[in-house]
C-alpha cells in the first residue's frame, strides 16, 4: 500500500517516505524554511515579550476575618486542609483521620 507524503512548507507531493525524507534535507525545503523563519521573526517584535514585561504586584487589604484565631500544634490524628486564593486569608479546617 503505497502512501503520499506532503510537505505542506513547500506544498510537494512524494511516492515514499524516502523521498520526503530526501526532500527535507534538499535546497527547496530549506529555502523555504529559511524565507519561513525571516517572515516570523519580522512578525515577533510586534508581540510583547514576556521576559521584559514589568509586573507589579498589588497590594490589598485581606478580606474576611475568621472568628476562630487560636494557633495548635500539628496532631497526626487530623488532617489539614488549606484554602488560600488572595485577597483572602487562608482558611483551614481540620478534619479527623479515621
Amino acid at each position: 500500500m503505497d502512501r503520499d507524503y506532503e510537505c505542506k512548507l513547500c506544498l510537494t507531493l512524494h511516492n515514499n517516505e524516502g523521498n520526503y525524507l530526501a526532500h527535507t534535507q534538499g535546497k527547496r525545503h530549506q529555502t523555504n524554511l529559511a524565507k519561513r523563519a525571516a517572515r516570523e521573526a519580522k512578525d515577533a517584535p510586534a508581540q510583547p515579550q514576556p521576559h521584559k514585561r514589568k509586573v507589579s504586584l498589588r497590594k490589598s487589604v485581606k478580606i474576611g476575618r475568621p472568628g476562630y484565631r487560636r494557633i495548635e500544634a500539628c496532631d497526626k490524628g487530623y488532617q489539614y486542609l488549606l484554602f488560600a486564593a488572595e485577597p483572602y486569608e487562608i482558611i483551614a479546617f481540620k478534619v479527623p483521620s479515621t
